[in-house]
């Protein structure tokens, strides 16, 4: 199975965007630029992560 074509279900999506929203909220950024966070994210759900501390987590080490 190819994981970098695979689907992700719409309650980790949920999941995913509630943990962008909150990153950029206490970063004060916008979505719109948060391309970068938005790929950590992804790769780190690839990888197994799906947690919110564990995803927020990967941000912090990536700033």
């Amino acid at each position: 199975m190819n994981l970098e074509n695979s689907s992700i279900a719409p309650n980790d999506v949920a999941l995913l965007q509630s943990v962008l929203d909150a990153w950029c909220r206490h970063q004060k950024i916008s979505r719109k630029d948060a391309t970068a966070e938005a790929k950590i994210l992804i790769n780190e759900y690839r990888r197994g992560v799906r947690s919110q501390i564990g995803l927020i987590d990967a941000l912090a080490k990536q700033q």
